[in-house]
């Protein structure tokens, strides 16, 4: 009798350990069984997700980049990934301690502004009355946001899930004289020397060489239970190698060596 009670308490043991954590991905990325996401952060999210072998089930649901924010403090099943982390964010999330990717600080892309030094603050192109557009609720770094939050008057804000997207095409239709994105986005979308033709890119002097974006979780028991799953899997060798090759080429050559060095010293990876 006794080694059947036994033998069931292992077996309830076993069940509870398998258990998968489901996890709702807030996100404007929709999947489509039969079209790979273009997107990197959201194809290492999924790599992720694969390395955990069935102990995280994640759900992608549509939300703008205001409103995702709102979910996670709504939903405790709720987790966002590349995100820039701040104080003001860590005190909504739970932010893994490693990231996910990282990037070339976001650049001032202009049109038709020939006259621009390479490198400007901020402030010189307020006071130059540049009509700047940036998206709302999205982070670009601390300074940057800091600015923006204490000139919000002196930049168009566009608002929504296709609010980078719709800002890029401004720019472009002449709309806006810039915009605050990353270089490597915006020449994917223009391939051509032609079609960059009239752009010019500048470094922002509030912003640093590069940017993480980790995953942010709900502060919940289920947020940190997809957390530690998350960071296990980031904490990983082969993991971090994967990450390391594919962020290989993705940027301008210049920029590459930055790009990854931060990574191995986010990951104590020793020379």
């Amino acid at each position: 009798m006794r080694c059947t009670v036994v033998a069931i308490m292992l077996l309830v043991s076993v069940f509870v350990k398998s258990e998968p954590i489901y996890v709702d991905i807030i996100s404007d990325y929709s999947p489509d069984s039969n079209i790979a996401p273009t997107d990197l952060a959201t194809q290492l999210l999924l790599k992720l997700e694969l390395t955990l072998q069935g102990k995280l089930v994640l759900a992608f649901m549509p939300a703008s980049r205001k409103r995702e924010w709102r979910e996670l403090v709504r939903n405790s099943k709720a987790c966002l990934y590349n995100k820039v982390k701040t104080p003001e964010r860590e005190a909504m999330a739970l932010f893994t301690p490693y990231p996910l990717m990282s990037f070339p600080a976001n650049r001032l892309i202009l049109k038709d502004q020939p006259n621009i030094p390479d490198t400007i603050s901020l402030g010189t192109v307020v006071r130059m009355g540049l009509n700047i557009g940036v998206s709302e609720g999205r982070s670009y770094g601390q300074e940057i946001d800091n600015f923006i939050a204490a000139n919000q008057s002196a930049f168009w804000v566009a608002q929504g899930n296709q609010s980078a997207y719709r800002l890029r095409t401004m720019l472009s239709q002449g709309k806006l004289d810039g915009i605050i994105e990353y270089s490597s986005v915006f020449i994917t979308e223009h391939p051509s020397a032609q079609a960059l033709n009239g752009y010019t890119f500048h470094a922002i002097e509030e912003a640093g060489l590069t940017i993480f974006g980790y995953i942010a979780c709900a502060k919940s028991n289920e947020g940190k239970k997809a957390i530690d799953l998350l960071q296990s899997a980031l904490e990983r060798p082969d993991l971090q190698q994967a990450i390391l090759n594919a962020h290989t080429g993705l940027f301008f050559e210049q920029e590459e060596p930055f790009i990854i060095r931060s990574l191995h010293k986010a990951y104590n990876i020793q020379h």
